[in-house]
């Protein structure tokens, strides 16, 4: 129940933060239309669970799909994530996770609380469970080519099996969207992120320090927090660092949200 508390509180605090670039078409809800038309670019094109999910509903309970109904999947896609990581990390680790969470808000997007929720499933040591996170990972985000990885560290052999249904639904969902480009380049660093740091000062962005102050945080969870952290986030806190690397050499690393599922090592270190 508090999970679902905490994730109305966030849900509030981010559509007073969002909803200025609610509409814009390389993300969130804007973005929704043209991956079901499958003529929009990548990654935004495979990112389908929460269109395929509304529209699916719509036509069951014949309404007309409206920010409102997207606002409430995305709360409901974070309430789950927050109800699995208290399940991981106690009431006090949720809740360290739901302010990381909240720092991040700045644009609309909901593949990252499909991606914490995916990747706290797949940490429960559970096959089936991990079955589940891998399926919700690989409808959403790319990064669900790390679940079963990340299902053997947590629960051996089964569960990184069954994890596998996140490479497996990624690669379906690009077998049924079809083939397009990406809408930015592949290799990030050199393009936007060098630049980024090194005008943030002049630009007044806070962006890419507090994505630098989130990469030292969770390295130092990694190294000096392990031991605090309960068996399965200790057994995968080395998988930790990779999202920093791909986040930065592939993707916009001013974003924080990027690096979303880093907070679940980061909150491991003060759960109960």
């Amino acid at each position: 129940m508090m999970a679902i508390v905490v994730a109305v509180v966030l849900g509030a605090l981010e559509w007073r933060a969002v909803r200025a670039n609610m509409g814009a078409e390389w993300n969130g809800y804007g973005a929704m239309l043209g991956t079901l038309r499958r003529d929009n670019a990548a990654p935004m094109r495979y990112r389908v669970l929460v269109p395929w999910v509304l529209v699916g509903l719509a036509k069951v309970f014949r309404f007309r799909i409206t920010p409102a109904h997207y606002q409430v999947a995305k709360v409901a896609l974070l309430a789950g994530a927050l109800a699995v990581a208290e399940a991981l990390l106690g009431m006090t680790g949720m809740l360290a996770l739901a302010v990381l969470v909240a720092a991040t808000f700045e644009f609309d997007y909901w593949d990252c609380y499909a991606e914490l929720l995916g990747a706290g499933l797949v940490l429960s040591g559970s096959p089936w469970m991990a079955a589940l996170g891998g399926l919700v990972w690989g409808l959403s985000r790319e990064t669900a080519m790390i679940a079963p990885v990340l299902g053997l560290l947590a629960g051996g052999p089964w569960c990184g099996l069954a994890a596998g249904l996140g490479p497996v639904a990624l690669a379906a969902v690009r077998l049924v969207q079809g083939r397009t480009s990406l809408y930015c380049e592949r290799w990030e660093l050199k393009v936007y992120n060098a630049p980024d740091l090194a005008g943030a000062w002049r630009r007044e962005d806070v962006g890419p320090y507090f994505s630098l102050l989130w990469s030292v945080g969770t390295l130092a969870a990694v190294v000096w927090g392990r031991g605090r952290m309960p068996g399965a986030l200790a057994a995968t806190a080395g998988v930790a660092p990779v999202w920093l690397a791909a986040g930065w050499l592939m993707a916009r690393g001013r974003e924080t949200r990027m690096f979303m599922p880093c907070a679940l090592w980061m909150a491991a270190c003060l759960g109960d």
